[in-house]
């Protein structure tokens, strides 16, 4: 049986959201989910608040969730992004919710004038909002073990194809 979205509010994540949000990925992910070579790339200096969202349901819990990561390509000016990780609970999956997590921040992202953004996940999920991997040839993630994964979006320009190098955590 689906669920109703009447039900379910699209927030920005605040601090007290932080314990219910890692239980969701835990729940989602598993903890394991710490020891992929993105985690390496995000830590608290480099969370983007304004674009990290969540959905709750009536009783305040959390329900779906979106973090955004300041990072740039080594020795690359621009103003880049890492999208992830993206949940979703059990029983809100397959009703759209994630689709409007990922895009609330890719418009909230261009408004902030973001060049670009990056993510290690399914070409063919992602793919339907623009996210390709001939963007991201050029560049590598962590120990290179997710870059057959790493997808990238433009925003602005084409940064992404025109790079070359390492992701690194920007602050």
């Amino acid at each position: 049986m689906k669920s109703s979205h009447n039900n379910l509010r699209l927030l920005l994540e605040t601090k007290n959201d932080n314990a219910e949000v890692e239980r969701l990925l835990d729940l989602v992910f598993t903890p394991r989910r710490k020891l992929l070579s993105s985690y390496k790339l995000r830590s608290a200096a480099n969370k983007v608040d304004n674009l990290s969202y969540v959905f709750k349901d009536n009783s305040n819990k959390v329900v779906g969730s979106i973090r955004f990561w300041n990072i740039r390509i080594d020795n690359h000016s621009s103003k880049g992004l890492l999208l992830g990780p993206l949940a979703i609970h059990p029983i809100y999956q397959s009703e759209g919710l994630g689709e409007k997590l990922v895009l609330n921040g890719i418009e909230k992202a261009h408004i902030g004038n973001w060049n670009w953004i990056v993510l290690v996940g399914d070409f063919d999920y992602y793919s339907k909002f623009g996210f390709n991997k001939k963007s991201t040839c050029g560049i590598t993630i962590g120990n290179g073990l997710d870059n057959a994964r790493l997808l990238g979006l433009d925003i602005k320009h084409s940064y992404l194809e025109d790079s070359i190098g390492n992701l690194v955590k920007a602050t």
